[in-house]
C-alpha cells in the first residue's frame, strides 16, 4: 500500500489549517460587525465650516466648527489629480488596492517597533488614519490592533472615495486647521485647485506632524521633507524629473492669510439665522459695494449719537443687501438687531388698515383738534393743531391726533394683530393706543422686514394693494431734505420720547431702507429728531443706493 510522502500530508494539513483559520477569521470579522459595529454616527458628526458668501460669491466669513477649527469640503473625486497622486505617494501607495490595511507595511513596521521597544513606525493607511481621526487613541500596540480591526470594518462600510474624502477634509494640518482646502487658503491664500506642485508637496510634508514641521517654526525641516516627497512623486511618475527639479528650487512661500471678515453684521445675522445648522455654504444677498458706500457716507460727518444702524432690503424678495450695525469693523454691539422705540414709523400701517376697514378714504377728512382718551391727552410733535385736514396730509405730516382718531375707529385689537402679522414684537395689552405714537419697540432689522412685507406682500396680512399704494403716495408728498433721487422716495420718520431715537424709513422702486440714529446707552439728544436729522441722513444714503 502506497502512502503519500510525509511532507505532502503535512502540507495538506497546513493548507487546511490556513484555510480554516481564514474562514474562521472571516466569520469572526462579520460577527464583529454585528456586536461592535463601526461608529458611523461619529464619523458623520465630523464638522465642516460654513462659508458665508456675498451675492457675487465673495467669501464674507469662514465659520469655525464647534471645536473652534476650520475645515472646508473637498471630495476625493474633486481634488486636483496632482494632489491625489501626491497623497498616495506620501501616505499610502496601495490605498486603492488594499482592504484598509497594508499588511506588508504592517510587517515592516512591526519589526521596527519590536526592535525599538516602542511605536516608531505606524504603517498607517489612509483608512487607518481616518479611524484615528474618528476615535483618537494613545499610540500603543493595542491601539494599533484596534485600528487594524476598525480599518477593515470601515472599508466594508464605505467606498474608497468616501474614506479618502474624510481624510482630505479632516486630517490635522496644524493649530485649528483641518484638511487641505482650509490649509491651502490659510497658508497660500488660494483654493487648493490653484496650488502648484511644490505647494501641494509642502502641505503634505506637514503630515503627520504639522507642529513639528511648521513653516513658521522649522521651515528647513519642512522643506527637506517636501523635497523628498517631490523626488518620490517623480519616481512614481506623478511628475517628470524636470518638473520635480524645478519644484524643489521653489521657496516654501507659506505665510498666514487672515480668514475673511467682510460685511460683519450681515455675516453675523446669516450665521445666527442658520439656527445651529451647519451647511457648507450660506449664500446671502450681500452687496459689498453698496455696504461700503453706505459706511463711507456715515463716516463723512459726525452723527448725532454714538449709535447707528442701516438696513437695506430688496423690496420684492426681502433679502438683506446691506446691514450696518455700527461703524467699527468688530463693533461690540450690533445696533441693527437691538430693539428701540420706533416713534411714528408704524403710522402708515394704521392708515392702510383704516382705508381697508372703511374708516378713511383717499379724499376723506380728519379733525386735528384737542382729544382726550380717558385720562390721556395725546398731542402733536409741534404741540399745535391744524384743524380739519385730508387723511393723506395727516399721514405725510405724521399728525398724532389724527392717528389716534383712526386707531379708535379700527380698534386696538385689529391694529395689534396687523403688527404681529407684519413680524413686529407684540404690543402689550393696554398699550396699543400709545404704540401708534412711538412707544412700541422693534429693532431696525425687524422694522425693515415689517415694511418690506407691507409693501411687497400686503395680502398676506389682510391688506389690499390699493391701500398700501395710497399710503406710499402720501409718503412721497414731502421732499426729503437732501439726496432725493428722480421719481421720489416714499419716506416716514419717527422720533421716540425724550429724543432718544431718530428713525427714517425709505422705500423706492427696488429697496426698503431703515435708518436708526441714537446713543447706545439710551441717552437723549436734542438733535435726534426723525423728520430733521434722520431724514437728512437717509437722503444722503439714498443718493448712493
Amino acid at each position: 500500500m502506497n502512502r503519500r510522502p510525509r511532507w505532502r500530508r503535512l502540507a495538506r494539513r497546513t493548507l487546511l489549517l490556513l484555510l480554516g483559520s481564514a474562514l474562521l477569521a472571516l466569520v469572526a470579522e462579520r460577527a464583529l460587525d454585528w456586536v461592535w459595529p463601526y461608529p458611523l454616527t461619529r464619523l458623520r458628526a465630523l464638522e465642516l465650516s460654513t462659508v458665508v458668501h456675498a451675492a457675487d460669491g465673495t467669501w464674507l466669513r469662514v465659520v469655525p466648527t464647534a471645536a473652534g477649527e476650520r475645515a472646508l469640503p473637498l471630495e476625493w473625486q474633486d481634488a486636483p489629480p496632482l494632489l491625489r497622486a501626491a497623497i498616495l505617494a506620501a501616505e499610502d501607495e496601495r490605498f486603492l488596492a488594499h482592504g484598509g490595511v497594508d499588511w506588508a507595511a504592517i510587517l515592516r513596521a512591526g519589526v521596527s517597533n519590536l526592535q525599538a521597544g516602542r511605536i516608531v513606525s505606524g504603517a498607517s493607511t489612509l483608512t487607518m488614519q481616518v479611524v484615528r481621526i474618528v476615535e483618537p487613541r494613545p499610540r500603543t500596540f493595542f491601539a494599533k490592533f484596534v485600528e487594524v480591526l476598525r480599518a477593515r470594518q470601515l472599508e466594508r462600510t464605505l467606498d474608497k472615495e468616501a474614506i479618502a474624502s474624510v481624510w482630505l477634509q479632516q486630517v490635522p494640518l496644524g493649530g485649528t486647521l483641518r484638511g487641505f482646502a482650509a490649509a491651502a487658503r490659510y497658508w497660500f491664500g488660494r483654493p487648493v485647485e490653484e496650488l502648484a506642485a511644490h505647494e501641494i508637496a509642502a502641505l503634505l510634508a506637514m503630515v503627520p506632524a504639522p507642529s513639528l514641521r511648521s513653516p513658521l517654526r522649522r521651515p528647513a525641516l519642512l522643506r527637506e521633507r517636501r523635497d523628498a516627497l517631490l523626488l518620490r512623486m517623480a519616481e512614481l511618475g506623478s511628475l517628470t524629473v524636470d518638473e520635480a527639479t524645478t519644484a524643489r528650487r521653489q521657496p516654501l512661500g507659506m505665510r498666514v492669510h487672515a480668514w475673511p471678515w467682510l460685511a460683519p453684521q450681515l455675516a453675523d445675522l446669516a450665521v445666527a439665522e442658520l439656527r445651529g445648522q451647519r451647511p457648507a455654504v450660506c449664500a446671502t444677498a450681500a452687496d459689498l459695494g453698496l455696504e461700503e458706500r453706505l459706511r463711507s457716507v456715515l463716516r463723512s460727518a459726525d452723527l448725532p449719537g454714538d449709535g447707528v444702524a442701516v438696513v437695506v432690503l430688496d423690496r420684492e424678495r426681502g433679502v438683506v443687501q446691506a446691514l450696518v450695525g455700527g461703524l467699527e469693523e468688530r463693533a461690540p454691539l450690533d445696533a441693527s438687531r437691538r430693539r428701540r422705540c420706533v416713534g411714528s414709523t408704524l403710522k402708515p400701517f394704521l392708515y392702510a388698515l383704516a382705508r381697508d376697514c372703511g374708516a378713511c378714504s383717499e379724499e376723506g377728512l380728519i379733525e386735528d383738534v384737542p382729544l382726550a382718551v380717558g385720562d390721556w391727552q395725546p398731542s402733536n410733535f409741534h404741540r399745535g393743531h391744524a384743524g380739519t385736514m385730508q387723511a393723506a396730509d395727516a399721514l405725510a405730516t405724521s399728525n398724532n391726533i389724527a392717528a389716534v382718531r383712526y386707531l379708535q375707529r379700527v380698534g386696538e385689537i385689529a391694529f395689534r394683530d396687523l403688527l404681529v402679522g407684519l413680524g413686529l414684537p407684540p404690543v402689550a395689552a393696554g398699550h396699543d393706543m400709545t404704540a401708534i405714537l412711538g412707544t412700541g419697540a422693534a429693532s431696525p432689522l425687524e422694522l425693515a422686514r415689517a415694511w418690506q412685507r407691507f409693501v411687497a406682500v400686503p395680502q398676506q396680512v389682510g391688506l389690499s394693494r390699493a391701500s398700501v399704494d395710497w399710503t406710499l403716495r402720501a409718503l412721497q408728498r414731502l421732499p426729503m431734505r437732501r439726496g432725493q433721487r428722480g421719481g421720489g422716495m416714499a419716506w416716514k420718520s419717527g422720533t421716540s420720547s425724550g429724543r432718544r431715537d431718530a428713525w427714517c424709513v425709505g422705500i423706492d422702486d427696488t429697496h426698503v431702507v431703515v435708518l436708526w440714529l441714537g446713543n447706545l446707552d439710551g441717552r437723549g439728544n436734542s438733535d435726534l429728531v426723525g423728520a430733521r436729522t434722520a431724514a437728512d441722513w437717509l437722503g444722503r444714503l439714498a443718493a448712493v443706493l
